[in-house]
C-alpha cells in the first residue's frame, strides 16, 4: 500500500505476513465447504483460497505521522515468540523491524503505541527478544490500551 496523505497527516500500512492462513473452518466454525463454494465469485481470490481452502489474511501495523507524533497502530505477532498452539506463528521469524526502518522510521522514533485489543497477533513486537530476554521493541513509545482490555 502506498502512504495514504490526508493533509498533514499520513498513513503507512506495515505488513508482516499476507496471503493464505487459516482454515475457513478455524475462523467461521459455522462454515462449509459448500458455503464456501457458493460465495466464491466474491470470496475468491481477494479473501479466500478455494484450492486451500484457506482464508487470505493480512497482519499488518499502521503508522500514522502527525506533524507533533508518530503512531504505530498493534504490533502484529513478533519473532520469536513461543505460540505452539498457532504453529504458522511459533517463533516466527520476518522482517518486520527492518521494514519499519526501511518505511523510515527507527525503533526509537515511535511516540505512541496504539494497541486495538490485546490478541496476540496485535502485541507481539511490543517487546522483541534481545540477548534470550524480552526488551521493549519500541522503547521510547508509550502504549495504549482500552482499560478494559488491559484488566482482563
Amino acid at each position: 500500500m502506498k502512504p495514504l496523505q490526508l493533509g498533514d497527516i499520513t498513513v503507512t500500512r506495515l505488513v508482516e505476513a499476507e496471503g493464505p492462513s487459516f482454515f475457513h473452518g478455524f475462523m467461521l466454525p459455522d462454515s462449509t465447504a459448500d458455503a464456501m463454494a457458493e460465495q466464491a465469485d466474491w470470496l475468491c481470490p481477494r479473501f479466500y483460497d478455494a484450492e486451500t481452502s484457506r482464508l487470505i489474511m493480512s497482519i499488518h501495523s499502521y503508522i500514522i505521522r502527525t506533524p507533533r507524533h508518530t503512531i504505530l497502530v498493534d504490533t502484529c505477532v513478533g519473532n520469536d515468540k513461543q505460540r505452539p498452539s498457532t504453529p504458522p506463528w511459533h517463533e516466527m521469524q520476518t522482517p518486520w523491524l527492518d521494514d519499519l526502518e526501511a518505511a523510515g522510521m527507527a525503533s526509537e522514533s515511535i511516540d505512541y503505541v496504539l494497541c486495538t485489543h490485546l490478541h496476540v497477533d496485535h502485541v507481539g513486537w511490543n517487546t522483541r527478544l534481545v540477548n534470550g530476554r524480552g526488551r521493549p521493541t519500541l522503547p521510547n513509545a508509550r502504549y495504549l490500551f482500552h482499560k478494559t482490555e488491559f484488566a482482563h
